[in-house]
Parts: C-alpha cells; sequence; structure tokens
C-alpha cells in the first residue's frame, strides 16, 4: 500500500492492474476497481493493512468492464454487501443484459494471450448503479470515454487534481508493461480506438483540469500530469482500426 496523492492508495501488492483506495472518511470509502479474482488474497491483504475491513467501505466503482479491473466485484458484492457501480454502457455487459464484444486476437504473443483469457473469463456482475456521463458520485466526477469499452470512464476528483483513467491512458510502454510512457489504450485490448481517440480528445478540449494521473496500468503519474499527457499524446501517430 502506498499513499499517491490523499485521499488516494495504490494497493502495491496487485499486479495484474492498480486498485486504488478513496479514503475521505467514514461513508466516502471506495475501492476504485477491484483486480483479477486470482488476486483476491492480495486485494483483501492490501485492504487489511489500511486498518479497513470490507465491509466499511462504501462501494467499488468500475473504470471500465474487463476482468483485470473488475474481477472481484462479485464477490465483494455478494459477500461484503458492496455496492458495484459502472457507467451504464458497461453494467449492462457485466450484467448480461448485452452482448459483450470480444477482443481482437492481435498484438504480441503475450497480449494475445491476455486477451484469450479476458474473453475465455468475462467478468459478470449485477451493477448497482450504472453511471452516466456527468454524473457525480462520491467526490468524483464521472467522464465516459468509450472506445476501450463500452462504458470505459474517467473519474476526476477536482479537490486534489487527480484523474483516474482506468485503460484509457496509461502510463507503461507495451507489451510488458516495464517502460514508462504516457499511451493511450492498447489497440489488442480496446474495441474501437477511433472512439477512444475522440473521447479523450473531447475530454482535453473541454478544459478540465488535472494535475496527476492515477492509471489503470503503471506508476502514478504525479504532478504537471494534463501537460505531459498532452505532449505525450500529440506526439504520437494515431492508428486507425
Amino acid at each position: 500500500m502506498r499513499v499517491v496523492v490523499p485521499p488516494f492508495q495504490r494497493f502495491q501488492a496487485v499486479l495484474a492492474s492498480n486498485v486504488y483506495l478513496l479514503d475521505g472518511g467514514k461513508g466516502d470509502r471506495w475501492l476504485i476497481d477491484c483486480g483479477h479474482w486470482s488476486e483476491r488474497y492480495q486485494l483483501l491483504t492490501e485492504l487489511k493493512r489500511t486498518g479497513l475491513a470490507p465491509r466499511e467501505l462504501t462501494g467499488v466503482l468500475l473504470t471500465h468492464r474487463h476482468s483485470d479491473h473488475a474481477g472481484n466485484a462479485e464477490y465483494l458484492q455478494r459477500e461484503f454487501g458492496l455496492k458495484i457501480y459502472a457507467h451504464r454502457a458497461d453494467a449492462e455487459v457485466l450484467g448480461g443484459a448485452k452482448e459483450r464484444r470480444a477482443l481482437a486476437r492481435r498484438g504480441h504473443f503475450y497480449e494475445r494471450a491476455l486477451g484469450l483469457l479476458e474473453n475465455r473469463w468475462p467478468s459478470r456482475v449485477q451493477v448497482d448503479g450504472a453511471l452516466e456521463d456527468g454524473q457525480a458520485i462520491a467526490s468524483l466526477e464521472v467522464h465516459w470515454i468509450p472506445g476501450h469499452t463500452e462504458g470505459s470512464v474517467f473519474f476526476r476528483h477536482a479537490g486534489t487534481g487527480c484523474l483516474l483513467t482506468g485503460d484509457t491512458l496509461l502510463t507503461p510502454r507495451p507489451p510488458l508493461s516495464l517502460l514508462f510512457d504516457v499511451v493511450p489504450p492498447y489497440p489488442a485490448y480496446s474495441i474501437d480506438l477511433r472512439q477512444a481517440w475522440e473521447a479523450i480528445d473531447r475530454f482535453h478540449a473541454q478544459g478540465f483540469a488535472y494535475e496527476h494521473v492515477l492509471a489503470g496500468h503503471g506508476a502514478p503519474l504525479v504532478g504537471n500530469a494534463r501537460q505531459r499527457v498532452l505532449r505525450a499524446l500529440q506526439g504520437r501517430v494515431r492508428r486507425r482500426f
């Protein structure tokens, strides 16, 4: 566990994807994503280190539906009564009301293997609260940024300038996430890159401020994040799929 920017802590023992705790005090304690089901023990261990029991959490906010981010949602809901929230478009897929779009088998071998796992064992949960673009929940704003999945979102914490970006903006360079870099969604794991680019552009064009990026994979980008993100994205050639 590591404090990134108060009130956000990062669960470092959960490796498949980043899990953050927003600890705003009683009634405002949220997990942002909840990791892959195979790392359930690590998730619970990290939570215990914060001094909180699972039932003391207010709920779980999902940046998107993929199993490395939503894999423990159904368990936390069933075992501890935690409420699960996701954007409406992903909530429909998670609950089975809408057919999911499977990942294409493309990219490096490592990426294809992970995509195959996602297609074979997707996350399922009946979401308690379907979020909409522009909605506020807890101390966060919901910004719909579709393209990585149907209902991918940014969560913006205006008070601290933190932007939680899921897998729509990342800070490791593919394919093995070993090197730091600011990158848009990975092609191998996204359903519509054109849509993702347009949503990212639209978000920035509206002038939303942020100072820190807490991404779904990779180290947090702390300080001057908006300028660093824009500079990195402008320097990339956009491939259209």
